[in-house]
């Protein structure tokens, strides 16, 4: 049955009835969701309710999510760094107070018995600084450096040896705090107190060969910039042939890929291939091969191949430039361009402990850093920052190093790591002092057997190398002896000799003359020189003088100077104690720069706070104005709504009680 609508148009029942139903579910629709705006405070909850805001609201709520994140690393680092600089404000009190003992102990009101009395003092103050170094802030070391995120022991100076060794890194734990670059938020033994100071630095280029399987990476290359990768161009008679090294790892990849260019072209024409020092371009005879970078390209030039062969009547071979590969962990010690004596081992001393590095049978330089560091000598190898040699580091605080020759073995030489060397600078002796010498003037005599000879006059004006001594010492022996009678340890047929010593460190001079006066070494005037270099000695009737060696190795710092001050007081040691108080006074510099630095990061924290606060409230404000319900506008539409749904409601209900009989009334 059909209804007649109070409009002059027929309209089914169903039709109006979907219309009304239509109309009451968009204003539910709208007062639920206002309903929920009023109720819950936000306008736009999902981004179906406001695309246009959607994406603001996206972004400013990751941006509110990332700040919760960086000022909880904000508030941690905050942490670490006040404990820091409290720990570095204790060791300054520390060293002053080493100091005021010191001091005290020098000069009048001082004797044995005070002296020893203090030194358990400064015993105590060694411990007490251990203490402090070994502080750490919610499990983090505050001196350890990145060890502390590597679940290693707690204490990272740790007794060794009758010194202090540090066990840490060099470098530090670092956290985002909402700028370009991360914070470093604790310390390491390094920049605190000094404690990687000291070492052996390589003196010489052990020069690794290329091979196949050497990465793009591990090269210096031609132009001393590594190797740019990209496309190279291969000419081949007049066709060419662009060979992509984008994705190309080892010299081996590029050798691969130029030759499949060449053999496309022609399978005759030659080959590249891998030298020693990089690659090399052959080309057969009457054939030429051409390489080079296309416009704006740098990749040949890079590997030192840009270059043409021209294989004339016999053919020719053509090495590109010298790639500089570098020293890696990998390095296989058969592929070093140098000799190096693995048999003999290197000698090394740590205070008074000596034992031998035995590399007999190690392959690669990896191999040589495990013997190093299983010896637990307080060393450790590594490839220098050029990747050309071998350093050695001293974790020790306290002990002397020595790295030496063991039984006339050339195994440190070789390495470049022999801590009295040819090379090694004279400045460098007496850990730092130097060598004093007097102008004009001799410094030193050499006493022979033949009395006919000597005393033989020694100047070292102008030396500044060990190397540069022995070659002032055999000048004025062959000046006094005559020319040829001037050799080095161990020659016979001479009638004096002078180097370094065969095994261990110094230097050795002997005396092959015959007669009644003594073989010695005196310094001359006020020259100390002879001293410092630990060759004053009296050989009597022997033939042979071994000097001290008075090039070892000291790390400079606090830990070193509070030993020597407690042994000297202990030996009652005048000078021993002047000597270390001075270099507490040092100390205290080098601690005041370092807590200086740490606070400069502890003031970029609270300022990146400050301005972290100031963001985020900028961001809530933003986030609200885009998000939040204004309920005065949401009141009055839900009101108007509420209205309309009644209105509507109304005429439902008289549309839907119309039919034929109500429209002829």
């Amino acid at each position: 049955m059909s209804t007649i609508p109070s409009v002059y148009l027929r309209t089914s029942t169903m039709m109006v009835g979907n219309q009304l139903l239509s109309t009451l579910q968009q204003t539910q629709a709208q007062m639920a969701k206002l309903d929920s705006a009023i109720g819950t405070g936000i306008q736009v909850s999902q981004p179906s309710d406001d695309p246009s805001k959607a994406a603001a609201i996206e972004t400013l709520q990751a941006a509110l999510e990332d700040r919760t994140q960086t000022d909880s690393n904000l508030n941690f680092a905050g942490t670490v760094l006040n404990s820091l600089d409290q720990a570095m404000t204790d060791t300054q009190s520390l060293v002053v107070q080493a100091g005021s003992v010191g001091s005290s102990q020098i000069g009048i009101g001082s004797n044995p018995q005070t002296r020893q009395n203090e030194a358990t003092v400064v015993d105590g103050m060694i411990q007490s600084l251990m203490d402090i170094a070994n502080r750490s802030t919610q499990g983090i070391p505050l001196f350890g450096g990145t060890a502390a995120a590597g679940g290693q022991q707690p204490f990272v100076f740790v007794d060794a040896l009758g010194g202090v060794q540090y066990t840490g890194t060099s470098s530090n734990l670092s956290t985002n705090i909402g700028t370009s670059q991360a914070l470093a938020y604790n310390s390491n033994g390094a920049e605190a107190f000094n404690a990687l100071s000291a070492g052996v630095t390589g003196d010489r280029d052990l020069n690794p060969q290329a091979t196949a399987g050497t990465l793009l990476s591990d090269l210096t290359g031609a132009n001393n910039a590594g190797i740019r990768k990209g496309a190279i161009q291969v000419t081949v008679g007049g066709t060419s042939v662009s060979v992509d090294l984008t994705d190309a790892n080892t010299l081996g990849d590029v050798v691969a890929r130029v030759n499949s260019a060449i053999n496309s072209v022609d399978p005759a024409a030659g080959s590249l291939a891998v030298g020693p020092q990089g690659l090399v371009l052959n080309a057969n005879a009457s054939k030429t091969i051409s390489i080079s970078d296309p416009s704006g390209g740098v990749t040949a030039s890079d590997l030192g191949i840009a270059v043409t062969a021209n294989g004339g009547g016999s053919g020719v071979s053509v090495p590109g430039a010298d790639l500089n590969p570098k020293l890696t962990l990998t390095t296989r010690l058969s592929d070093l361009g140098v000799s190096v004596d693995l048999t003999s081992g290197l000698k090394i001393t740590q205070g008074g402990v000596t034992k031998v590095a035995d590399f007999s049978s190690c392959q690669t330089v990896q191999d040589l850093m495990n013997v190093v560091s299983g010896l637990n000598m307080g060393v450790q190898m590594q490839i220098n920052a050029g990747g050309t040699g071998l350093n050695l580091v001293d974790l020790m605080s306290g002990p002397a190093l020595s790295v030496g020759e063991v039984g006339g073995g050339s195994t440190a030489t070789d390495l470049g790591l022999r801590s009295f060397a040819a090379s090694t600078s004279l400045s460098s002796f007496n850990f730092g002092n130097g060598v004093s010498n007097v102008q004009g003037q001799p410094d030193f005599s050499i006493t022979l057997h033949d009395g006919s000879y000597s005393p033989i006059q020694v100047n070292i004006d102008g030396a500044q190398t060990v190397g540069d001594v022995i070659t002032d010492i055999k000048n004025a022996a062959q000046a006094a002896l005559g020319p040829g009678t001037v050799g080095n340890p161990g020659d016979s047929g001479t009638l004096f000799n002078v180097g370094l010593a065969a095994d261990g460190n110094g230097l050795v001079l002997e005396d092959h003359t015959s007669g009644g006066n003594a073989f010695q070494v005196a310094n001359v005037g006020t020259s100390l020189a002879a001293t410092d270099l630990g060759i004053v000695a009296n050989a009597g009737s022997g033939s042979s003088i071994t000097g001290t060696d008075n090039a070892q190795i000291q790390t400079n710092n606090i830990f070193t100077h509070l030993i020597a001050l407690r042994d000297a007081l202990n030996k009652d040691d005048s000078s021993g104690i002047t000597v270390a108080t001075a270099g507490l006074q040092s100390d205290a510099t080098q601690l005041s720069q370092a807590q200086g630095a740490i606070a400069v990061r502890g003031q970029r924290v609270k300022d990146q706070t400050s301005l972290s606060s100031t963001m985020k409230l900028t961001e809530q404000t933003m986030l609200s104005d885009l998000q939040d319900t204004d309920m005065t506008t949401a009141i009055t539409q839900y009101t108007q709504l509420t209205q309309q749904l009644q209105a509507t409601l109304k005429v439902a209900a008289q549309n839907m009680q119309l039919s034929l009989m109500n429209y002829l009334q």
